[in-house]
């Protein structure tokens, strides 16, 4: 076999892909929000978290570690027994600015 042979692309392919670049860095799908006053430090959210978004802090606290990572499946919401972390997406959030500029307008 040639090596111009073994170079060319199969039948049926395309001879030049197309650039990707890189799409533009939006904001954060999600929001976490942890209420310290609220949390006795268990663990439990971090435990639950699939993706290790949320870390324990030195004083024993979660905290987000890797907010980009969070799918929004809110088993940490769902699991802390002091209803201290709440998860929100971005599709909510606007709804409640939305909610809230018309009762300012009115």
């Amino acid at each position: 076999m040639k090596a111009e042979e073994a170079s060319q692309a199969p039948e049926g392919a395309r001879e030049s892909e197309p650039d990707h670049q890189p799409k533009p860095k939006r904001p954060p799908a999600r929001k976490i929000d942890i209420f310290k006053a609220w949390c006795k430090g268990c663990g439990i959210c971090v435990a639950f978290c699939p993706k290790e978004v949320l870390a324990i802090d030195e004083d024993g606290y979660p905290y987000v570690k890797d907010l980009d990572a969070c799918t929004g499946c809110g088993w940490c919401e769902i699991r802390c027994p002091d209803f201290a972390i709440t998860v929100e997406s971005r599709r909510k959030r606007r709804a409640i600015e939305r909610r809230d500029e018309k009762e300012a307008t009115e």
